[in-house]
């Protein structure tokens, strides 16, 4: 895993990837609302995520928000 913290201007960046890892176990299933709260928690302050699975087999996530007001 990898976590990147950085800014672009007045915006926050925060980007987050994994290899995807070797299953060594079912995963669990969860309420499906992990991903959708965390863009509504960024939404709230102005920011936004993107998400995507890496070419390798693995998931990326990068979220953006305002840290300084206008």
């Amino acid at each position: 895993m990898a976590v990147t913290i950085g800014h672009d201007g007045d915006c926050l960046e925060i980007e987050v990837t994994d290899t995807g890892g070797t299953r060594t176990a079912r995963s669990r299933t969860g309420n499906g609302r992990g991903l959708i709260g965390l863009r509504e928690r960024l939404a709230l302050h102005g920011g936004v995520l993107e998400t995507s699975r890496t070419t390798g087999g693995g998931y990326r996530l990068k979220a953006r928000v305002p840290w300084r007001t206008p």
